[in-house]
């Protein structure tokens, strides 16, 4: 599956962000996310011009997260891009990607950064993330408000 993404290979739809244009296959979209599939499969506009703005993305997110969609993996990823990722996993529905992200964040949560991981889950109501945040906010309390 990674070789069609690689190669490029009879892509029939484009992910557009404010600089690039990326290549994609329509059948995996649609079998790795469910609103892909609802953009697509519906009478939409992305239906109709095979193009699917995703201007809210970096390049490097859109990449990615279509280089997980083939492969059901990320490369190299951290912290900042695992904030990033975990936004468009969220966004179309790829609960997978969005564990992975969650986990990584989870993994490396300190008091300093807390505040923007509790941002994080409250824009995406993650209860699972809220717990842990919160319980090192608790813990942490002085080095987090001080």
């Amino acid at each position: 599956m990674k070789a069609l993404f690689v190669k490029e290979y009879l892509t029939d739809v484009k992910l557009k962000t404010k600089t690039k244009s990326f290549p994609a296959h329509k059948m995996v979209l649609c079998a790795r996310s469910t609103v892909f599939n609802r953009m697509l499969a519906i009478d939409m506009k992305e239906k109709n011009t095979d193009c699917i703005k995703v201007d809210d993305l970096g390049d490097d997110v859109v990449q990615q997260l279509l280089l997980f969609l083939y492969s059901d993996t990320v490369q190299n990823l951290e912290w900042e891009m695992a904030t990033r990722l975990y936004y468009a996993a969220d966004k179309y529905a790829v609960g997978r990607l969005k564990a992975i992200c969650s986990s990584l964040l989870v993994e490396h949560i300190s008091p300093s950064n807390a505040g923007e991981l509790l941002l994080l889950e409250d824009t995406h109501s993650d209860g699972d993330l809220k717990r842990v945040v919160e319980d090192v906010i608790l813990e942490h309390e002085e080095e987090v408000y001080g």
